[in-house]
């Protein structure tokens, strides 16, 4: 498979200032995971939320594992200031959000999100 059908080009989503959920990212087709590219934050979680179309119900995305047995099956960052890159597991989705546990209240944050086959 060439690199150019691997992944796609890094896409904004944007968070607004005193908002928690960000802009859509179109991936522009189906894609297992993506890797989040979150700059400095206020204190939050960073979790994933996708829709089956455009504009539709953003879902939280979960797993069936609870490696630390907390009962937590969220995929989410632990609560922190941001400046890390992440990759999330979203089973086929091509819509998705960027979701902050916390009112992003000092500014807007841009997180740059990678599609990965």
């Amino acid at each position: 498979m060439n690199p150019a059908e691997m992944f796609t080009e890094f896409k904004a989503a944007v968070i607004a200032k005193d908002g928690q959920l960000s802009t859509e990212v179109d991936l522009g087709g189906i894609y297992k995971r993506v890797l989040l590219l979150i700059p400095a934050i206020d204190a939050a979680q960073i979790s994933v939320r996708v829709a089956k179309e455009s504009g539709g119900t953003f879902y939280p995305v979960h797993t069936f594992t609870d490696a630390d047995g907390d009962g937590t099956v969220l995929q989410a960052t632990a609560s922190g200031t941001g400046e890390i890159s992440v990759p999330f597991d979203v089973g086929g989705a091509e819509f998705l959000k960027v979701y902050a546990s916390a009112a992003q209240t000092t500014a807007e944050r841009t997180v740059y999100v990678r599609g990965i086959r």
